[in-house]
């Protein structure tokens, strides 16, 4: 019976082809799809844990004493429930950014360039359609309304975002489910695919003989686990048609990222055990099928449906590749959860790229917080995480935002719980509580949930359209950045709202023709704003993104990880050389370093070169806002000259300098004379609102 299945897939008759591609590129980017929806969905419910963070970094005191509103991972041997919990989830949640760039890899070695903003997710303007209220579908793999459930109060599942809670606990582990248990937790009753053709809702078997080359990824079937997605993608890369051709030969093209091994700034690999670049440009297929064989491998032995490789290898046996896959499997060791050793992180690779400092910039003896919630976690697959967190969310000090605020609706925050003062060119603690307070005071706590779920909303849809880009041109950049960034605008939102953040409304785009400020006061294209309008005004959340490379337009730059004025480099503080783009005054999209609004506590770093100056511009009338070349007036031993770029320095507030570069933009800056030395005077900036008082430091 098998050895009949598989012969079909043999001597497939070449009229199926272009259909059979159709159906095998739409498979491809569904993959993508999936392993996609899964991230928003987890990390929404991860920062629902209540916690909060320090800034640490090598070598740097500027935060020392301070402590951050938002749960990070956290490193040693006593840990709370809440630091359990939020170290398990964080683990699943950076695995599953593994698995989208190992799905992503494996359609653009088959000719398929992903889409990471499908209308199967989200709506035009970038809102989150799959996670709207009341929705029941996990997109192309089941409908809730089908699912039995073990437990009768769990089975209305709804796909939305929530705290980290039962049900929703009980949501993700249906998400990791296994091929056999959706079988058994799925009615699958019998549907019309047309023309005839009968078929049931899940589990169809691979290759759709109704599929045709007109159709996308919205019209394939539902495929009942994870699992039983892969499977069916390889059945069509093992498709050879009658005319002696195959239909992996006609998909193969080359472009490969990886952001976990290769990148320069790795100092060891993370998954040494995984090839996570296929060598695509290879005409040995069976090489080639052995690495997309071990992607599927990876992916679904970390959590979604381990299964599935075992039924390909016994489906298959009689391949070459087949018999190479199963010579080259291990056994696991050493673990005590289910994921095989070569696709668990390594513990050395982890600690060389992600080494741990205190808040003075010294090193620990620990490994950083987000190093040992993956090392720790790494042997387990998603389910079995999963399946602690459900029994460690009944402990009675597990805690969430969403409750910390019923329990403290007063004014919940205090200067205490936010550190120490004393840093310089900080606020102080009390000014930041304060201003917690008053976002989330009942006046004015709608508009506060609104911004900062439109700011969340905006820092994806960077992330998203950076990653089209990314896998679509070899020179593009990736946004590793706002990855972190997206974290701190999903964990504000539920700190000081204690509301979860509001991701299915959407976005709009920005104006063309309009100059957009970076933040509060300083608008270069006023229209029709009073004094007094244009000091208090912020950043219009169309603008807010936590990285520059989704800093759309000029004058859009924001935070302290400077951008060379030539481009190029990524948000580091020793990514840029020779000069630097200023905030708020930057040339283009791209340039200027990121985080816009820009934090009240934004410092900068130590730079890597000995040149800590910015390149300045002027900018013309709408529509073009022509840039400018300008210069920043220098002042020694009370001789005036002009210098080619405005000085900054370590420790400086990005704001400052950004107040400067506005100041010069508009024509605001001038050198007087006192009588006794000659000094640069401007305007007095704005005192911070309470939104840039709230939001962290970029990190």
């Amino acid at each position: 019976m098998l050895q009949e299945y598989v012969s079909k897939f043999k001597k497939r008759d070449v009229s199926f082809l272009e259909a059979d591609l159709a159906c095998a590129r739409s498979i491809a980017q569904a993959a993508v799809n999936v392993e996609l929806f899964t991230i928003p969905l987890y990390m929404t419910s991860l920062y629902s844990i209540k916690g909060m963070h320090q800034i640490n970094s090598k070598g740097s005191d500027l935060y020392k004493g301070r402590w951050w509103p938002g749960a990070g991972a956290t490193s040693g041997t006593a840990l709370t429930t809440n630091e359990t919990v939020f170290n398990k989830v964080y683990s699943v949640f950076i695995e599953e950014m593994l698995h989208l760039q190992l799905a992503s890899n494996m359609a653009n070695t088959i000719g398929v360039t992903p889409i990471f903003t499908s209308g199967a997710l989200q709506t035009e303007d970038f809102g989150w359609k799959c996670y709207e209220k009341g929705a029941t579908q996990i997109p192309h793999i089941l409908d809730f309304k089908d699912w039995k459930g073990k437990d009768p109060d769990l089975s209305g599942l709804t796909v939305e975002l929530r705290a980290m809670n039962q049900a929703q606990v009980e949501l993700f582990l249906a998400v990791e489910e296994t091929e056999d248990l959706g079988k058994e937790m799925l009615h699958n009753p019998e549907v019309d695919r047309g023309e005839g053709c009968k078929g049931h809702k899940y589990f169809e078997n691979a290759p759709f003989d109704w599929f045709t080359s007109s159709m996308g990824e919205e019209d394939l079937p539902l495929f009942g686990s994870i699992g039983h997605m892969y499977l069916c993608y390889w059945d069509y890369l093992e498709i050879e048609y009658t005319d002696g051709t195959d239909l992996l030969s006609h998909l193969m093209a080359r472009l490969q990222r990886d952001q976990f091994n290769n990148v320069p700034e790795r100092d060891a690999k993370q998954y040494p055990g995984i090839k996570t670049e296929i060598d695509s440009g290879n005409t040995d297929l069976i090489k080639v099928k052995l690495q997309l064989i071990n992607n599927i491998n990876a992916i679904t032995d970390q959590g979604e449906g381990a299964d599935v490789v075992k039924t390909i290898v016994e489906r298959w046996k009689s391949q070459a590749w087949a018999t190479s896959f199963k010579e080259s499997q291990e056994k696991k060791t050493g673990s005590v959860g289910r994921v095989r050793y070569k696709f668990q992180p390594s513990k050395e690779g982890l600690i060389k790229d992600y080494p741990g400092y205190d808040d003075a910039g010294n090193p620990t003896a620990a490994a950083s917080g987000s190093a040992q919630a993956r090392f720790d976690n790494g042997d387990k697959d998603h389910y079995e995480l999963f399946a602690e967190v459900k029994e460690l969310i009944k402990h009675e000090d597990y805690m969430t935002w969403d409750v910390w605020h019923l329990e403290n609706a007063y004014d919940p925050w205090t200067a205490d719980m936010l550190g120490e003062d004393g840093a310089p060119n900080l606020p102080a603690t009390a000014d930041i509580a304060a201003a917690l307070n008053r976002l989330g005071s009942e006046s004015k706590i709608d508009d506060t949930f609104t911004t900062f779920s439109q700011s969340a909303v905006g820092t994806i849809k960077g992330i998203t359209t950076s990653l089209n880009k990314y896998w679509a041109n070899p020179k593009a950049q990736f946004p590793s950045p706002a990855m972190g960034g997206s974290g701190d605008r999903v964990s504000i939102c539920w700190s000081v709202t204690g509301r979860c953040p509001d991701l299915v409304s959407g976005i709009e785009n920005q104006q063309a023709g309009k100059l957009y400020h970076a933040c509060q006061g300083m608008i270069i294209d006023e229209v029709g704003l009073t004094p007094e309008e244009d000091q208090n005004l912020c950043a219009n959340t169309l603008t807010y993104h936590s990285c520059k490379g989704s800093n759309d337009c000029k004058t859009q730059g924001g935070c302290g990880f400077v951008q060379s004025a030539s481009g190029g480099g990524n948000c580091s503080s020793s990514a840029a050389s020779g000069l630097k783009s200023a905030p708020a005054d930057n040339l283009c999209g791209g340039f200027g370093g990121c985080a816009v609004p820009i934090s009240a506590s934004q410092l900068y770093p130590e730079q890597a070169d000995e040149n800590s100056s910015m390149q300045l511009y002027e900018f013309g009338p709408a529509p073009t806002f022509h840039a400018d070349k300008t210069q920043w007036p220098e002042v020694n031993s009370g001789v005036e000259s002009d210098a080619e770029s405005m000085p900054f320095a370590k420790g400086d507030a990005v704001y400052d300098i950004a107040w400067q570069a506005y100041c010069a933009a508009k024509g605001l800056v001038k050198v007087v004379d006192d009588g006794a030395d000659k000094k640069v005077e401007m305007p007095t900036p704005p005192k911070p609102s309470d939104i840039r008082l709230a939001l962290p430091p970029s990190t």
